[in-house]
Formats: C-alpha cells, sequence, structure tokens
C-alpha cells in the first residue's frame, strides 16, 4: 500500500482525520500539500474546519475508491451503522474521532499492525502465518459485542502476547472519566480474551499529544465534578504515551516481554546493589547508596509512589528516556538526580544480541 493509498484508508478508519496527522502519515511537507491538493480537487476527501479544529472526511468517491480496492480493511468503517460512516458535525463527537484518529495513526506509525488485512479478529488466536501476534483494535471492532461499554472513553485495545491494555487518548485536556464505565471496559476485555483462550491482565495506555501533558494527568483530582480522568484503582498499571515519535521506544517495550527484561537487567548493572523484588518501587541503590528508580516506563501510578517515597527519603536517582526528563524534573524536583538514556542507543541496543548503550548522568558519567 503506497503512501497515498495509506492515507485514505487510514482516513476510512478514523472517520476523520486531523488535518496535522496528513504529513505525519505521508512524510514531507511539499508532497503532502500536493497529495491533499489532488484528492480535493478529484472528489476524493473534503476539509472541514470548524469550532478551530481543521480534519479531512472521505467523500462519496473516496469511500468507493477505498472500499474496492481494500475492502477488508474498510469494510466495516464504511458500511452500516459503523460510527465513521456518518460523520457528525458537532464538535464533541467530532473531537471523539480525533482521539481515534490518532491512535490508529500512532500506532501504524511506530508499526504496530492496524489494518484488518494484517491481524486476527480480536481475542482470536494468532495463525501460522504470524497474524495476531501483536495487534491494535480500534472501538468500531469490538463495541458492537455489548451495550455494557457503549459509554467507555476507550479508544481500541492493544494485545501483544499475554499483555493486553485498553488504550485511551485524552489529546490536550483530561478526558472525561466514569469509573463504573471504565471498569465495565476492563472486564469486558478480560472476559473476551479468556473465552479466546488466554488469561490476560489488562492494564491501560493513556495517551496525550505531548510529553508535558503527563504533569497535568498526575496531579489531577478528578476535577470540580469528579467526572474528569485522574488515576484511579481500576487499573494496576496507567502508562503514559505521549503521541510523539520518540515514544514509539516505550510502545517497543510494552509488547515486547523479551526487550523489556532486556533493557531492565542491563540498566541493574550499572546499580551496586538491586531491589531484588519487583514489589519495590526502587530499583536499586547506586554506589553512593542512594535510591535509583526506573522511570521509562512513564507508568503514573508508580510516578505518584516514587514522588511519595523521594519526599521522606530526601535523595534518588531517576532513569529515564532523554525526551522524558523535563516533565520528570516538574513532577519530582532538581532535588533528585537524572541519568538519561538515548532512544536511538536503546533502541540499537534492543535490535542486537552482543551490544550496550551509555546513558548520560548529571555529573557527565556513563556506562
Amino acid at each position: 500500500m503506497n503512501k497515498q493509498d495509506t492515507l485514505l484508508v487510514l482516513i476510512a478508519l478514523s472517520g476523520e482525520l486531523p488535518a496535522d496527522l496528513a504529513e505525519f502519515v505521508i512524510g514531507s511537507s511539499s508532497y503532502t500539500a500536493a497529495v491533499l491538493t489532488r484528492f480535493k480537487q478529484e472528489g476524493y476527501i473534503l476539509v472541514r474546519n470548524k469550532s478551530g479544529y481543521k480534519g479531512y472526511v472521505l467523500r462519496a468517491k473516496g469511500k468507493r475508491y477505498v472500499l474496492a480496492k481494500f475492502g477488508e480493511d474498510t469494510e466495516i468503517f464504511l458500511q452500516g451503522a459503523a460510527e465513521t460512516n456518518h460523520v457528525k458535525g458537532e464538535i464533541e463527537k467530532r473531537l471523539r474521532l480525533h482521539r481515534m484518529s490518532k491512535v490508529w495513526v500512532f500506532f501504524w506509525k511506530t508499526g504496530i499492525p492496524v489494518f484488518r488485512s494484517e491481524k486476527t479478529e480480536l481475542f482470536q488466536e494468532a495463525l501460522e502465518d504470524g497474524r495476531g501476534q501483536t495487534a491494535y483494535f480500534g472501538s468500531q471492532e469490538f463495541k458492537g459485542r455489548t451495550d455494557a461499554i457503549k459509554g467507555s472513553r476507550a479508544c481500541g485495545i492493544l494485545l501483544a502476547g499475554e499483555s493486553g491494555y485498553i488504550v485511551y487518548h485524552s489529546l490536550t485536556q483530561r478526558m472525561r472519566w466514569a469509573k463504573k464505565m471504565e471498569r465495565a471496559m476492563k472486564s469486558f476485555a478480560e472476559k473476551e480474551s479468556m473465552k479466546g483462550g488466554r488469561l490476560r491482565r489488562f492494564d491501560a495506555v493513556v495517551m496525550g499529544d505531548t510529553i508535558e501533558f503527563l504533569n497535568e494527568l498526575l496531579i489531577s483530582d478528578g476535577g470540580v465534578k469528579g467526572n474528569l480522568f485522574q488515576i484511579d484503582d481500576i487499573y494496576e498499571h496507567y502508562y503514559y504515551v505521549p503521541g510523539i515519535l520518540e515514544a514509539g521506544i516505550q510502545v517497543q517495550l510494552l509488547t515486547d516481554a523479551g526487550k523489556r527484561k532486556r533493557l531492565y537487567q542491563f540498566l541493574c548493572t550499572a546499580l551496586k546493589e538491586t531491589a531484588g523484588t519487583e514489589y519495590r518501587l526502587w530499583a536499586g541503590a547506586d554506589e553512593s547508596g542512594n535510591p535509583v528508580y526506573f522511570c521509562y516506563e512513564l507508568d503514573m501510578r508508580r510516578l505518584l509512589g516514587i514522588r511519595q517515597e523521594l519526599a521522606w527519603k530526601q535523595k534518588g536517582s531517576i532513569f529515564c528516556f532523554s525526551y522524558q526528563r523535563p516533565v520528570l524534573e516538574l513532577f519530582f524536583g532538581k532535588g533528585v538526580s537524572y541519568r538519561e538514556m538515548m532512544v536511538d542507543r536503546v533502541l540499537e541496543f534492543l535490535s542486537q544480541e552482543e551490544t550496550s548503550f551509555s546513558y548520560a548522568a548529571d555529573d557527565g558519567g556513563g556506562v
């Protein structure tokens, strides 16, 4: 599938694709502009620009094209009562489509299978050709199974081996959050997973437009009416993933248990003492006896616990990716030290059997 067709298919899946994602899909700004101009002139897409939000939707000609050429991938989104086949003008409904679109495009960009021709049915065991090992499923692919989860804010489900994640996107402000509805969403996923032959524990992946937005979610108290997102006890883990390319490394670690374990074990070699149990917040201690915390997964419940522990220990060292340091420094303060890992070096390390990488410390040291 070339980039032009990919853009049209992603618009079909999205219902309305936020305008700034087109270049994210196509590549260069000049080529993106040329492709969009041709699509508009030939009647494949329509530009919607209302209430300060701009997006692209398929016109009848565009729908006919993708259905004819990529029917397996687009049929359930463009026929029948699928939400994306009945795009509405109300701002709340448009923003709902924008949230889902950003998840579709982000996972596609990070290499997660999102098209139906690349994956099995949801909760079905992997096929011999490899389809189904790891894949993302949008809410349109499963919400028709039960009315109990129709009010959930979930954008979709990410499956990877024994791991399962309910995926949310909050854009740039806290999303509405009803504990009863999201608990029903989690229960649905766990029950359906068991029917499919797997016993999975489902955690949450919460996405946002920027890395800075993490701080707002961490300090959220649910708002005046208590109906906005806050970290609660529905999920054991709430992983924050910003919608930026660098955060693709977080997705790799969440979906590949082997890589996750390998990175953790390597980082532990830099410690003088390891904690010896996964239930402790700190991974171990450094040469000076200071506790060391691995924060690169951005597990929000864990981050809250670490800040509380740092408040009484008054010392510690934070391991994180370089793009995460500014927001973690804002949350934890500058009284602790930070050791940054470069994303490209970690990716190189994880792709090879025998290699190592260095991480930057406040004092300029590394391994």
